[in-house]
């Protein structure tokens, strides 16, 4: 409650001081106030092609993270259990963290069409960090657990779901909500560069090509909002699938 409350105040806080440099400038072209970018993006949202942006801005965010983490999961396990595949892994993981993301969203405008290039680039930087927990949480697994496995000769599919997926979930409940965040940040960044028809990417660059600051202001509170309610949504899962797993337990022991 403390802690809510805190944010709470600190939002509040940010808006203040938001108004008051707003004031002190007094210039819309550099610094729209919250009011201003409010009231432009109440008008946005009365006219159809708002929605249009938005929801291919969201199937290209959700599509490529749901694909990263899939390729991430599967091949994460397969390097977490096999140290020769996590090292012909391993140049290809540096290079993703290493190349500026521009070089990605150039290379897949070239490679791919202007629509599909942000899905592609949101999927190559959303697999990192979701691979790496995989990987870290494989290599966390209580060996105490395996080498009781080998002892009773448990399946190894159970072995998997049983020993391997408990130690694994924290690790890829953090590496997810790692790269759901980046997804929402370089989608967009893709969008901007490869201007498809429709995106709150190609909207945000239309809003700077016709010095619509307040317009950028809106969009950009549009990607935050749509940002906290995805994370917020995930936290809530993470924390319901958690709290089953206890019920779980405890009807066992009972």
């Amino acid at each position: 409650m403390k802690q809510r409350l805190l944010k709470t105040i600190g939002i509040i806080l940010w808006l203040i001081i938001w108004q008051i440099l707003s004031l002190i400038i007094n210039k819309e072209l550099l610094l729209p106030s919250p009011y201003a970018t409010v009231r432009t993006l109440i008008n946005l949202m009365s006219v159809s092609s708002f929605y249009s942006a938005l929801l291919y801005s969201l199937f290209r965010i959700v599509v490529g993270f749901i694909i990263a983490v899939v390729f991430a999961f599967t091949i994460g396990v397969l390097s977490g259990l096999n140290r020769t595949a996590e090292i012909l892994l391993s140049p290809f993981i540096t290079i993703v963290r290493s190349t500026p993301v521009m070089s990605f969203i150039i290379l897949a405008i070239i490679w791919f069409s202007y629509n599909l290039a942000p899905l592609v680039v949101n999927l190559i930087m959303c697999f990192p960090p979701i691979y790496d927990n995989v990987v870290k949480g494989i290599k966390n697994t209580d060996t105490k657990l395996l080498d009781m496995a080998k002892i009773y000769e448990v399946k190894p599919t159970k072995v998997f779901t049983g020993v391997y997926l408990g130690s694994v979930k924290p690790f890829l409940a953090a590496g997810m909500n790692t790269a759901l965040g980046l997804a929402f940040r370089v989608a967009v960044a893709a969008e901007v560069l490869a201007n498809p028809k429709y995106g709150i990417g190609t909207r945000l660059l239309q809003a700077k090509y016709n010095l619509e600051t307040t317009e950028v202001f809106a969009w950009t509170l549009v990607i935050l909002v749509l940002s906290y309610i995805f994370e917020y949504i995930f936290k809530k899962i993470i924390e319901g699938g958690r709290y089953n797993a206890q019920t779980k337990k405890s009807d066992k022991i009972i």
